[in-house]
């Protein structure tokens, strides 16, 4: 029967077991083969009242061609025979009724999977490679033709597989809790999940080490239940961005909020943020005061810039006009230093020419200025944010989970899966840029004032340090040791004068949290390479108090010994 199969395949149709008949009286059993396009009548028209998809494709067109394998118990073999035609009396159903295969590519009977392929698609799912992307690998690696719709109903089979008869919201509850996820659920009166958050393991334990800014916004169209999908971002010491966390609700009211920042705040314990940064969400700027009320709640600045500019286009402004007016005037009035400055400059902008569009003046008293402490440089320059004054790490971690979504009308399961993947490739890079700052370093910063930190310290504080140290005193506004907890440039000048080192105590202590699996002992370890650097120092001033003869015979050695020690 197979034989038979091979040989239809190669003459271009397929062949379909049709019945066995081996106990009726006869001599030799029989095996009865058909086209894989018979039995169905081809002039059957649907009933258009009927419900369901009239559109929908059928290979069934009536072929009658048949085929009959004998069995010859005495030669130890089978006979192909033709079957007689009972509605055409002396012929056999030998004949088509349809053309021949010519493009393999259209159809599953030849192009179906192998164990091999199946093996190494369930790798690549597990891994969120999209289907299209399986197509070019597989192909091109077996040699074969299978179309696109065949890998994206494979993935579909490989999900349902995946689930073992579990709803998607309870399989990825119980995967999560296999992982060691932080996990945070609310259901309704039906048993329905409402409500969702997920934080990585590796994500806690960075959290606990990198918990000083927080960054907080919303997206869609990443699910099916079309909720909205938030995301929770923290900043590392080396300028990159980590996900603490993702939250999936029924909405975006207060109450949800409140119910998000609570999670958070269990996973932070008694650590409070600095400052926290969100776009201008009414739900989440009011559920903020109700958490975190120690923290320092700033607005992001390219969301009131791009509002802005939209609200001038409405009132018939240009665009180009209006990206002019929020990147020229408007920018005086945000990034003024003081408030006596900031309060100068929005009366030079009433008195110019936009001063005369009452609307626009309302406007921006009404939604900028009653906010201004959360978002002008003039009040946001005390607290303590690393230079983060917009949400567009949130932006970019939207982005990078929609690239490993694939779809955005996946499940649960699927979002966490696409989750779980991109935080793996995060944190490698992680690590390899905190190894970095243990075992490199840029050529400024071998001498005074930076010798005595580097190494302990991240590269980026390094680099602003050094950035901030080519400043004249007169340049100097000591902004960067409230917003940034590093020395300002007129402190780094009277370091370099004096030929003092910098050490660990005179950074804010993120900049020195390079191992945030213990950040606390960390700091232990870096105050002991301060004080044996300091023993080293000393013996050097000893020897260079004595003659030239001993430092050469004699004391050369004792220093290289301690230097090993």
């Amino acid at each position: 029967m197979e034989g038979a199969k091979v040989i239809a395949k190669d003459l271009g149709f397929f062949l379909t077991h049709s019945s066995t008949k081996s106990n009726d009286g006869e001599k030799y059993p029989r095996i009865y083969l058909h086209c894989h396009r018979g039995y169905k009548n081809n002039t059957y028209v649907p009933d258009p009242d009927m419900k369901g998809r009239s559109n929908t494709k059928s290979l069934k067109d009536g072929c009658r061609f048949r085929v009959r394998l004998v069995g010859l118990p005495q030669e130890k073999t089978w006979m192909i025979d033709g079957v007689k035609d009972n509605h055409n009396p002396g012929q056999f159903c030998g004949f088509h009724n349809h053309a021949l295969e010519l493009y393999p590519e259209g159809h599953t009977q030849r192009n179906a999977f192998t164990n091999e392929e199946l093996k190494d698609m369930k790798e690549m799912e597990w891994a969120r490679v999209a289907p299209r992307k399986m197509m070019q690998t597989i192909n091109q690696n077996y040699g074969t033709h299978h179309n696109k719709r065949q890998f994206y109903n494979m993935t579909a089979n490989i999900r349902i597989e995946r689930l073992s008869g579990m709803t998607p919201s309870d399989w990825t509850l119980h995967h999560a809790r296999e992982m060691g996820y932080y996990i945070g659920y609310k259901r309704d009166d039906d048993r329905h999940l409402t409500h969702l958050f997920l934080a990585h393991p590796e994500s806690v334990r960075m959290l606990s080490a990198w918990y000083h800014v927080i960054l907080i916004d919303s997206t869609y169209k990443t699910n099916k239940y079309k909720r909205p999908l938030v995301e929770v971002i923290g900043v590392t010491p080396v300028k990159r961005n980590f996900n603490i966390g993702f939250a999936m609700m029924e909405g975006e009211t207060t109450d949800s909020y409140v119910w998000l920042l609570r999670e958070l705040q269990n996973m932070l314990g008694d650590r409070i943020p600095n400052a926290i940064l969100t776009d201008k969400e009414g739900g989440l700027v009011a559920a903020i005061p109700q958490v975190f009320t120690k923290s320092a709640h700033l607005l992001c600045i390219w969301h009131i810039k791009r509002n802005i500019e939209a609200k001038m286009m409405d009132l018939g402004i240009p665009q180009e006009v209006a990206r002019g007016v929020v990147h020229g005037s408007w920018k005086k009035v945000m990034e003024a230093t003081t408030p006596h400055a900031m309060i100068e400059e929005w009366e030079n902008f009433k008195n110019g020419f936009w001063g005369r569009n009452s609307k626009l003046i309302e406007y921006l008293d009404r939604e900028c200025l009653e906010h201004k402490e959360k978002w002008a440089c003039a009040y946001t320059n005390n607290i303590f944010h690393i230079g983060n004054t917009s949400t567009n790490r949130v932006e970019s971690a939207h982005s990078t989970l929609k690239a490993w979504l694939n779809t955005s009308t996946g499940g649960v399961d699927t979002l966490f899966l696409s989750w779980h993947a991109s935080i793996g490739g995060q944190v490698i890079e992680i690590r390899k840029e905190l190894e970095t700052c243990r075992t490199k370093t840029f050529k400024g910063a071998y001498g005074p004032p930076y010798g005595v930190i580097r190494g302990s310290v991240s590269l980026y504080a390094l680099e602003l340090m050094f950035v901030e140290g080519k400043k004249t005193p007169s340049e100097c506004d000591c902004v960067i040791g409230r917003t940034h907890g590093l020395p300002c440039s007129c402190r780094i000048n009277s370091f370099k004068g004096a030929g003092d080192h910098f050490q660990i105590t005179h950074l804010a202590p993120f900049w020195s949290t390079l191992d945030y699996a213990n950040p606390h002992d960390a700091r232990r370890f870096e105050d002991n390479d301060a004080n044996d650097l300091q023993i080293f120092h000393d013996l050097v001033a000893e020897v260079c108090r004595r003659g030239p003869s001993i430092k050469r015979e004699k004391q050369q050695p004792q220093m290289l010994q301690v230097c090993i020690e």
